[in-house]
């Protein structure tokens, strides 16, 4: 009996991977720190938001299969406004 499987499409390229990680390795003290008066929970939020944004930014300029998935987001849901 010949089971076949898909594979399953990995969500993220090396290069995104990577540029994710580095970015998380830049803000690590702040991420992974104990809290305390010096280190708050918005501080730590707003270190992901910044390794998220930087990431974001990266991607784009990287990446045209995330402008063209984007593009097909916007088309559908146009559609379905229609619909």
């Amino acid at each position: 009996m010949d089971v076949k499987t898909k594979k399953k499409k990995t969500n993220w390229s090396n290069n995104e991977f990577e540029t994710l990680v580095s970015e998380y390795e830049n803000k690590f003290d702040v991420l992974e720190g104990d809290l305390s008066v010096f280190l708050t929970g918005s501080y730590k939020r707003k270190a992901w938001e910044s390794v998220m944004e930087w990431t974001r930014k990266w991607l784009n300029m990287q990446s045209p299969r995330l402008i063209i998935s984007t593009q097909k987001f916007k088309k559908q849901k146009k559609i379905q406004t229609i619909i």
